[in-house]
C-alpha cells in the first residue's frame, strides 16, 4: 500500500503540497488531481499552499472534505452511482419523528416526559443511530435496509441476555421498537438515515474507484485520527492499494509512540494514536514506519516530549529513565499559564495573540470551549482586533434568534414586565411604528410598570396603567401577537408546528417598521438567511410531533433553535493572521503561535459519557467503541496542534462558573514527567515555563496609581432653592443625612422602583395601616364585646388583604400575622378605653403649620380625643421602633413634632394639649404587638421645638451646607442616595 507519513511538528499542509508537486510530471497535472481532506477548512487552507507569491496563475486540484462526502457531493465528484442513492432525511425532521417515539417511553423519574426532554433524548438517539451505522462492518447490509434492521434487532435482542438493571431492559425493548418503526418510516418516505447515507456514499465511492480507477492523482491526507469507521477504512484501502496513482498521507507517530509494540495501544483508547492504529488495522496495513511523503525531516523534540508524557499506562516505567538535558531542549517554545478564572484566561489569551501579531506572526486560539472563544473574541475587540470564531454564530445567540426567544419567554411568563420590556426594547422591535415613536412609548410604559408585578397577561399590564402612549403600545403588541398570546393559558393540546407558525408571524409583525416589512428585518444578512433555513427545518421537525401542551412550546422552541449555527463567510474586517478555532477546524493547520485554551477536565477532554440509551457493557456487547475513544481523538488534536506551532501555550483556568476545575490529564502527566527528570544540574526536575500574560491581564485595568478618594460631599445651594416646607419624616432625614435631604428635596431626585419589585416590608406596613384605619373607623364610642370587636377586625383585615397586587402566597403568609395583630389590638383598645374613654379617633389626619419661617407638614397615623379633652397621638410601626434613647436625644422627633403641631393648632381635625405619645409595634410575630409609650411629653415637645427652630434657621433659611452623614451615630433610613454621595470612597477615611 502507498501510505506515506509526515512527522508531527512539521507543518502538514505545506509538506503535503510540496510532496504533491514532486510527484507531478508537469504542472498541468495538478488540475487533474483530487485531494481528500478531513475538513473543508483544511481544504481552503491547502489552496494557499499552491499559490506561492510571484508564480502567477495556477490551476488548482480538486479538494474535497471526506467528512462531507454524501449524496449532495455527487455533482462535485461526478459520481453517477451516488445519484442513484435515495436522499438522506433532514436531521431536524428525523429528530421530530424520533421525538414522537421517545414520548412513548416511560419517564424514569415519574410523571409525564416534557417535549423538550424528549427532543433532547431524540438528539442522543439520532447520534446513536448514526454511530451504529458508521461502525457497521457489513457494507452489503447497509444496501438492504430490511435485513439491516433485522440484524440490528438481533444484536439488541442479545443485549437483554444477562444481568441488566430493569431500566436498561426497558430501554433496550424500546430501542428495538424504535429501530423497527424508524426503518419502516424511512422505507415509507423512501429516505436514508443520515449515518447510513454517509456510509453508503463512502462505500459507493470506493466501489466506483475500484471498478474504474481515475487517471489523475488521488491523495487522501490527514484522515487517520477518526479511528474505527469501516467504510472510511475501505475507501482509504482502495486509494492506497488499488488506484494506480493513489496515496494515503498520514501523520507519523511521535518517536515515543513509534517505539511501542504493535499491540501496545490496543487497550489504550485514550492515546492520541489509538484511532490511527485502529484505522490501519482495518485497512490491513502495518501501524507505522511509513515512507516520507516529502523530503525526510526528523520530528522536532517537542513531539518526542509530548509523546513520552502521553504513553499508555502499561509503558510508564519508561519515565524512570532520567535525561533532563535531552528533554530541556524540547521545552523551547512551549509554555503554560493558569488563570484564576475564565474571563482572566480570555484576556490573557487575547494579549498573547496581540503580541504575536505585533511580531508579524500568525496566531490562533484552539479550544472546544465556545464560551472561552466568545470571551477571547470580545477581549481582542478591545485591542482593535476582529477575530471570528470558526464554530460560527449560535442562532439562539444571534440578534434575530434572540428576539424570537424573548418573544416565547414573554408569552411563557404571562407578560411579566421584565420579559415584556425585554421584547419591546429589542433593536428589532417596532410593531409597525416608526422606531423613534416606538421607543418613546416603551420608555413611558417602563415608568408605568415600575413597582410590584401586576396581574398576569396583557390585561394585568393594562390594569394599573394610565399613560395613553403605554396603552396604545400594549394594543399594538396584542395585535402583533395575535393567537400567540393565548398559548400559556390554553389547556388544549396544540400542534407544535401551528405554534411555531404563530410565533414567526408574531416575530415578523413586531419586527416591522413603518417603512420595512418585518421579514426583511428579521431575516437580514447571513445570520438571517441561516435562521430562515433552520426555522424551515424546524417546521418539518415540529410537524412530526404529536400535539403538545402550549406551555411546553417555549422550552421546546429554545432547545431546537440552539441546534442551529450560522457559518458566516470571513469578514473583510477580520484580521487575516488571527483565528479562533475548534478542535476539528484546527486539524492540519499551523501557526507561529497557538494557544490551546480550556485545558481542564470535562472541557478538553470532554467528560466520558456512554449516553442515555446504552451503558458501557451494552455498547461493548453491541460492537460500539467505548466513550474513551473520544478522548483519544481530542488527545490527538492536543498533540498535533501543540507540535505544529513554533510557539505553543497550554492554557487553563483554576475556576469556571465559580467552581474549581481540575487540570487536563495531559497537563498533569506532562508536569509529573518533567518533575521526575532530575539530576545534579536539575535537582527539582524540569518545569514548564509560564507566560506573563495572566499577570498582564490582571494589571490591565489597574490604574498606575490609586485614585484619590472622593471627599465627603457638602453642597451649599443658594437660599432661593432651599425648600420652605418640610415634613416631620424629612426632619429626621435632615438630621441624620443632610445630603440625602438635599438630593431628594432640592435636586428632586427620586429612585425608580424596580420592575417586578418584591412585595415586602413596605407593602406589609401598608396592609397593617389599612387594616388599623378600617378597624378604628368602625369602632363605636361605647365598648364592644370581644366577639363583635373580632368580627370588625376580620372584616377590616380581610379588606386590607384584598389588594389585587398581593399574591395568594403572601395573603396566606400575612393572614395569620394580621390575626395575631388583631388579638393584640382588641385587647389593647379595650384596656385603653377602660382607663380613659375615647371621644373620637382621627386616622391619617394631616397638619400644616408655619414655624420658624418655614411650613412644617405631618400626617399622623392616629389622633385620639380623650374624655378629659387632651389628645393621644399614636404611630404604627411594623418594623423597628425608635428607641427611647433616640427620642430623648432628638434624633427621632416625629411624634414630638406632631404633638407640637397639635398644641399649636396645626391639625385639620384635632388640636389641643397632648397628654400621651406612643409607638405601637405591630409585627404580628411573637409577641404580635407592643406599646412603647413616651414619657415627659411636654419636655419632648419643648426640645423638638428648639431643635426644629435651629434646624430651620441653619439649613432651610441659613447658609449651612448639606454634608453627607455628618454624625455616624445617627442612622438614616434607607440608602437611596449613598452611591451619589460616593459614601464607600470616603467613609473609611473620615
Amino acid at each position: 500500500m502507498r501510505i506515506h507519513g509526515i512527522p508531527p511538528g512539521i507543518p502538514f499542509l505545506p509538506a503535503l503540497a510540496a510532496g504533491l508537486r514532486g510527484r507531478l510530471a508537469a504542472p498541468e497535472e495538478l488540475a487533474r488531481a483530487l485531494i481528500l481532506l478531513p475538513t473543508r477548512r483544511s481544504a481552503r487552507a491547502l489552496r494557499a499552499e499552491f499559490l506561492p507569491a510571484g508564480e502567477g496563475a495556477v490551476l488548482l486540484p480538486r479538494m474535497r472534505a471526506l467528512a462531507g462526502l454524501s449524496t449532495e457531493d455527487a455533482d462535485e465528484l461526478s459520481l453517477p452511482a451516488l445519484l442513484a442513492l435515495p436522499p438522506a432525511v433532514a436531521p431536524l425532521r428525523r429528530q421530530g419523528v424520533l421525538t414522537s417515539l421517545v414520548l412513548r417511553l416511560p419517564n424514569r423519574g415519574g410523571g409525564p416526559r416534557t417535549p423538550e426532554q424528549a427532543w433532547g433524548l431524540a438528539a442522543e438517539l439520532a447520534a446513536l443511530l448514526d454511530e451504529i451505522a458508521l461502525e457497521e462492518p457489513n457494507m452489503a447490509l447497509l444496501r438492504r435496509p430490511a435485513e439491516l434492521a433485522e440484524a440490528w434487532l438481533a444484536r439488541l435482542e442479545a443485549l437483554v441476555e444477562g444481568e441488566l438493571a430493569q431500566h436498561w431492559q426497558i430501554t433496550t425493548i424500546f430501542l428495538r421498537a424504535v429501530v423497527r418503526e424508524w426503518q419502516g418510516w424511512l422505507d415509507e418516505q423512501q429516505l436514508l438515515d443520515v449515518g447510513t447515507a454517509r456510509v453508503l456514499a463512502l462505500a459507493t465511492q470506493a466501489e466506483a474507484w475500484e471498478a474504474a480507477p481515475p487517471a489523475g492523482l488521488v491523495v487522501a491526507a490527514g484522515i487517520g485520527m477518526g479511528g474505527t469507521i469501516p467504510a472510511a477504512a475501505a475507501l482509504l484501502r482502495v486509494v492506497a492499494g488499488v488506484l494506480p496513482r493513489g496515496f494515503v498521507v498520514l501523520h507519523d507517530e511521535d518517536p515515543a509512540t513509534a517505539d511501542l509494540p504493535e499491540d501496545a495501544l490496543n487497550e489504550a483508547p485514550t492515546h492520541p494514536f489509538y484511532g490511527q492504529r485502529a484505522l490501519l488495522r482495518l485497512m490491513g496495513a502495518p501501524p507505522g514506519g511509513f515512507s516520507a511523503w516529502a523530503e525526510p525531516v526528523p520530528a522536532p523534540p517537542r513531539a518526542g516530549l509530548l509523546g513520552q508524557a502521553l504513553r499508555p499506562a502499561a509503558t510508564l516505567p519508561a519515565w524512570q529513565s532520567r535525561r533532563p538535558d535531552a528533554w530541556a531542549a524540547a521545552l523551547a517554545g512551549l509554555q503554560t499559564q493558569a488563570a484564576p478564572d475564565a474571563e482572566t484566561e480570555a484576556r490573557a489569551i487575547a494579549l498573547l495573540l496581540r503580541q504575536a501579531l505585533e511580531n508579524e506572526g500568525s496566531a490562533a486560539l484552539v479550544t472546544p470551549d465556545r464560551d472561552l472563544a466568545r470571551r477571547t473574541a470580545a477581549a481582542l475587540a478591545r485591542h482593535g482586533i476582529e477575530a471570528e470564531d470558526s464554530a460560527g454564530q449560535d442562532l439562539a445567540q444571534s440578534q434575530s434568534g434572540g428576539f424570537l426567544r424573548l418573544i416565547t419567554r414573554m408569552v411563557a411568563e404571562e407578560f411579566a414586565p421584565v420579559a415584556t420590556l425585554a421584547v419591546l426594547k429589542h433593536p428589532l422591535c417596532a410593531g409597525g411604528w416608526a422606531r423613534s415613536r416606538w421607543l418613546e412609548a416603551v420608555r413611558r410604559l417602563d415608568l408605568g410598570l415600575r413597582g410590584p408585578r401586576p396581574g398576569p397577561g396583557l390585561a394585568g399590564l393594562r390594569a394599573g396603567l394610565k399613560d395613553s402612549a403605554g396603552l396604545a403600545l400594549l394594543d399594538a403588541l396584542a395585535t402583533a401577537l395575535g393567537p400567540l398570546q393565548a398559548i400559556p393559558g390554553s389547556p388544549a393540546l396544540s400542534p407544535a408546528g401551528d405554534m411555531l407558525e404563530a410565533l414567526l408571524e408574531a416575530g415578523e409583525a413586531l419586527a416591522a417598521t413603518d417603512t420595512m416589512p418585518g421579514g426583511l428585518a428579521l431575516y437580514a444578512g447571513e445570520e438571517g438567511e441561516a435562521l430562515a433555513n433552520h426555522l424551515a427545518d424546524m417546521e418539518a421537525g415540529f410537524a412530526a410531533l404529536p400535539p403538545i401542551a402550549p406551555r411546553a412550546f417555549p422550552a421546546l422552541f429554545e432547545q431546537a433553535l440552539a441546534q442551529g449555527v450560522a457559518r458566516r463567510p470571513r469578514s473583510h474586517s477580520a484580521h487575516p493572521r488571527v483565528a479562533i478555532l475548534g478542535l476539528l477546524e484546527a486539524r492540519l493547520l499551523h501557526f507561529d503561535l497557538v494557544v490551546l485554551g480550556g485545558l481542564d477536565e470535562s472541557i478538553w477532554p470532554l467528560a466520558t459519557d456512554s449516553g442515555p440509551w446504552m451503558g458501557r457493557p451494552m455498547r461493548a456487547r453491541f460492537g460500539l467503541p467505548q466513550p474513551e475513544l473520544r478522548i483519544g481523538r481530542v488527545a490527538a488534536d492536543f498533540l498535533l496542534v501543540a507540535c505544529a506551532a513554533r510557539m505553543a501555550v497550554l492554557s487553563r483556568a483554576s475556576r469556571r462558573g465559580g467552581a474549581p476545575t481540575v487540570p487536563a490529564r495531559w497537563l498533569t502527566r506532562l508536569s509529573t514527567f518533567l518533575r521526575g527528570q532530575s539530576n545534579a544540574a536539575h535537582p527539582n526536575g524540569l518545569t514548564l515555563p509560564e507566560t506573563l500574560a495572566v499577570a498582564w491581564a490582571m494589571e490591565l485595568d489597574q490604574p498606575d496609581a490609586p485614585p484619590p478618594p472622593a471627599q465627603r460631599p457638602s453642597p451649599n445651594p443658594p437660599a432661593a432653592v432651599r425648600p420652605k416646607m418640610i415634613s416631620v419624616s424629612d426632619v429626621a432625614l435632615l438630621l441624620a443625612d443632610p445630603y440625602a435631604f438635599y438630593a431628594r428635596r432640592i435636586l428632586r431626585l427620586k429612585p425608580l422602583d424596580p420592575l417586578e419589585a418584591e412585595i415586602g416590608a413596605r407593602e406589609y406596613g401598608d396592609v397593617v395601616h389599612a387594616a388599623m384605619k378600617r378597624f378604628v373607623d368602625a369602632l363605636p364610642p361605647r365598648p364592644l364585646l370581644p366577639e363583635a370587636a373580632q368580627a370588625l377586625w376580620q372584616e377590616a383585615s380581610g379588606a386590607a388583604l384584598a389588594e389585587p397586587l398581593l399574591r395568594e402566597a403572601l395573603r396566606a403568609f400575612w393572614e395569620p400575622r394580621l390575626a395575631r395583630i388583631g388579638t393584640f389590638v382588641i385587647e389593647t383598645e379595650a384596656n385603653l378605653r377602660a382607663a380613659q374613654p375615647v371621644i373620637h379617633s382621627h386616622n391619617e389626619v394631616t397638619a400644616n403649620l408655619r414655624l420658624s419661617g418655614v411650613t412644617l407638614h405631618a400626617r399622623a397615623d392616629r389622633v385620639d380625643v380623650l374624655a378629659d379633652g387632651t389628645l393621644r397621638i399614636l404611630d404604627y410601626k411594623t418594623g423597628t421602633t425608635p428607641s427611647v434613647k433616640q427620642v430623648d436625644a432628638g434624633t427621632a422627633p416625629q411624634l414630638a413634632l406632631e404633638a407640637l403641631l397639635a398644641m399649636r393648632g396645626g391639625f385639620d381635625k384635632a388640636n389641643g394639649r397632648v397628654s400621651e405619645l406612643a409607638y405601637w409595634k405591630l409585627s404580628g410575630g411573637v409577641p404580635p404587638g407592643e406599646v412603647v409609650p413616651l414619657k415627659a411629653v411636654d419636655q419632648l415637645v419643648e426640645q423638638a421645638e428648639e431643635g426644629f427652630d435651629r434646624l430651620a434657621k441653619t439649613f432651610l433659611l441659613g447658609p449651612r451646607p448639606f454634608t453627607a452623614r455628618p454624625d455616624p451615630a445617627r442612622v438614616a433610613r434607607g440608602q437611596d442616595y449613598d452611591h451619589l454621595a460616593r459614601r464607600a470612597e470616603w467613609e473609611d477615611e473620615a
